[in-house]
């Protein structure tokens, strides 16, 4: 395993049925998912072509985060929505920050939409674990009482039952089930109340990242924030927090600092949203042996992997009471 960030290469991990659509235009993959696969691993990303289409791609890495050749597959591509009538034009032509996840023993993947009016839709959709080709149908999200009218962050968690945190800050808790067909019901389960102010002062606002990894009686998850404005440029920032791996799961550690995560080479493609500058956006967090791997996306351009030692993950927390 190597000590140091992997920064891919996006023509590397472009499935072969794309290659024809990128022609010579930029390739851009980004904002990476990692799950174990046992005899390696398989990520899920971002990619957008000269078309502006957004998509997604899975790929498999062996044990030294190397692709597999041939194993890129056009994830997008293969999706057929049951009644796309009753969803907006977007979710058939804009794939966004794809999240892979084990739930009562299915592969499972995660998306949604992008940002558009009035709302914006999430979905989640069984995976093949051998041809990673989508099973069944996907299934959208909704969240029974009040909600955001674009959400983009939620991640999932929990061996049965199953749970999803809503944000970070204040730290909301939804329930659900992946049994039965058609939509899949959120419940609210719990809100925690709290202000980060030591970090939000120096960073923004905690929104979501990654889904959450137990360790002993504690969830630690990875979550992003932003500083800065859409006129001069917003750059994120990683960062963890912990909570209590039992109801009603209130928040333990949080964040003073951003991670320490390595920094973006200098871009070399136009940038995809002028709103944006600087973009280390967390989307994958698994631990591996006695280190963390954090897979995350450089400036909107790029897919990165990079450990992550307990002291470097424990030293960007303080205990909530702390504050």
């Amino acid at each position: 395993m190597s000590a140091e960030v992997v920064i891919f290469d996006p023509h590397e991990l472009l499935p072969a049925a794309w290659q024809t659509l990128a022609g010579d235009g930029p390739v851009y993959t980004f904002n990476p998912t990692l799950i174990n696969a046992g005899n390696g691993w398989l990520m899920a990303y971002r990619v957008v072509l000269a078309d502006g289409l957004r998509r997604i791609a899975l790929c498999r890495l062996d044990r030294d985060l190397k692709p597999v050749p041939g194993s890129t597959t056009p994830f997008s591509d293969q999706v057929r929505f049951p009644a796309p009538s009753t969803l907006a034009p977007q979710a058939s032509s804009w794939f966004a920050d794809p999240r892979l996840y084990r739930l009562g023993g299915q592969l499972l993947i995660h998306w949604n939409s992008g940002w558009h009016e009035p709302r914006n839709h999430q979905f989640i959709q069984p995976l093949d674990p051998v041809s990673l080709a989508p099973l069944a149908a996907p299934r959208e999200m909704v969240l029974e009482g009040e909600r955001q009218s674009i959400e983009k962050n939620w991640v999932l968690w929990g061996d049965g039952p199953f749970y999803a945190t809503y944000s970070p800050s204040p730290h909301r808790v939804l329930s659900f089930t992946v049994d039965g067909i058609g939509d899949v019901l959120f419940r609210p389960e719990a809100t925690h109340d709290w202000a980060n102010r030591l970090y939000e002062r120096r960073f923004g606002r905690l929104r979501g990242g990654s889904a959450p990894q137990r360790v002993g009686e504690l969830y630690f998850a990875l979550c992003h924030s932003m500083t800065g404005t859409p006129e001069k440029g917003c750059d994120y920032h990683p960062a963890v927090y912990a909570f209590s791996a039992s109801a009603p799961f209130e928040p333990r550690l949080v964040p003073h600092r951003s991670l320490p995560l390595p920094e973006p080479p200098a871009r070399t493609l136009p940038t995809l949203n002028r709103a944006v500058a600087r973009v280390v956006y967390p989307s994958g967090f698994i631990r591996n042996d006695d280190h963390w791997l954090v897979s995350y996306g450089m400036n909107d351009e790029r897919c990165a992997i990079a450990p992550l030692s307990d002291a470097q993950l424990l030293g960007s927390v303080i205990p909530l009471n702390a504050r």
